[in-house]
């Protein structure tokens, strides 16, 4: 007896009543007939709500906006969509099966391109911090696994080698197709696609010393579009970052009973044959106390906790891009 769509659905139901069917067909595309309504945001001069056919060329929508001529990235779905670059703009057209085969997404019909001068996966890191918060809190693998996942953004960031890659990897994995409604598939969706989609940014973070650009807050998350509050140019919180603890594995001893994987999954993962994956991390500011308990409860006394005398104190004068006050600034 109820039925709910959006508000384009129905304005386009509408439309197809009033002109028929024959004619509604007529503009766009043959087997995608109608309009889209596409939200255009991010890096651009004039941000705009516009209505256009199916089948315009992406890069044209992008041009009217006013984006970069050569984005380093472009957000196609919004943040529960998928990245996809520049090259890949130029062969894109707006429409699902388009977007889709080049592995971008209509989704909501938000299109967000970012520019050269950004660090995309300190921009990503705000989006995965804004949808953890975004939680309802009803399931775990939304109110505990998107927290997870953009903490581990962030020590991918901060410099946790392949390591923090791969516990993203994981949690990302582990969210999908388990909760209660599609807000963690769709979140784990745009982790995924911000790895795979710039792996020259991603290197740099885990192979070397990061990248070295700002981040610019271009994606829109709050009135104003002002980024959570401690987000520093080098895209990450300031009071986040690896501590100078780093957690070690005595393979003489460890007998594989899965503790640590338990009680510090930020660092350990259980391969195949049920041991951890690593020997050695840093182990990340925010989980010193849960690092301290899993050494005190590993059975076979496999673990241990030393400090790392190169480590180097983190700045505590980076300049901060904003004092936004996450959801607080939604009026919630």
């Amino acid at each position: 007896p109820t039925l709910l769509s959006n508000a384009e659905t129905f304005a386009q139901l509408a439309i197809g009543a009033r002109i028929g069917p024959e004619r509604y067909g007529n503009t766009g595309l043959y087997d995608e007939p109608g309009t889209v309504m596409l939200t255009v945001s991010g890096a651009v001069a004039r941000p705009m709500v516009i209505e256009v056919p199916t089948g315009v060329p992406l890069r044209y929508v992008l041009q009217l906006a006013g984006a970069p001529p050569v984005p380093q990235g472009v957000l196609t779905g919004g943040y529960h969509g998928k990245w996809i670059d520049a090259a890949t703009v130029n062969e894109a057209i707006v429409s699902r099966n388009s977007l889709d085969a080049v592995g971008g997404a209509l989704g909501a019909g938000a299109i967000l391109p970012i520019s050269q001068e950004t660090c995309p996966l300190g921009e990503s890191l705000r989006v995965a911090q804004w949808l953890a918060e975004e939680s309802a809190g009803q399931c775990g693998p939304c109110y505990l696994g998107l927290p997870a996942a953009a903490r581990g953004m962030e020590d991918i960031i901060n410099g946790g080698g392949p390591a923090a890659l791969e516990a993203l990897k994981q949690v990302a994995k582990n969210v999908k197709r388990r909760g209660a409604c599609s807000h963690p598939d769709g979140s784990a969706m745009f982790l995924e696609s911000t790895i795979k989609a710039f792996t020259d940014d991603l290197a740099a973070h885990v192979l070397g010393n990061g990248c070295g650009r700002p981040v610019e807050g271009v994606l829109p998350l709050f009135e104003g579009g002002m980024a959570p509050a401690g987000i520093s140019a080098g895209g990450a919180p300031e009071d986040a970052g690896d501590s100078r603890q780093k957690i070690f594995v005595d393979w003489t001893l460890c007998r594989g009973h899965g503790l640590c994987a338990d009680i510090l999954p930020e660092v350990f993962q259980l391969g195949a044959d049920g041991f951890p994956t690593v020997a050695q991390a840093k182990v990340p500011r925010y989980a010193e106390a849960k690092a301290l308990r899993a050494v005190r409860r590993c059975p076979a006394l496999a673990l241990r906790i030393e400090e790392d005398t190169r480590a180097k104190e983190p700045s505590r004068n980076l300049p901060v891009l904003s004092q936004g006050r996450g959801r607080r600034a939604l009026g919630r």
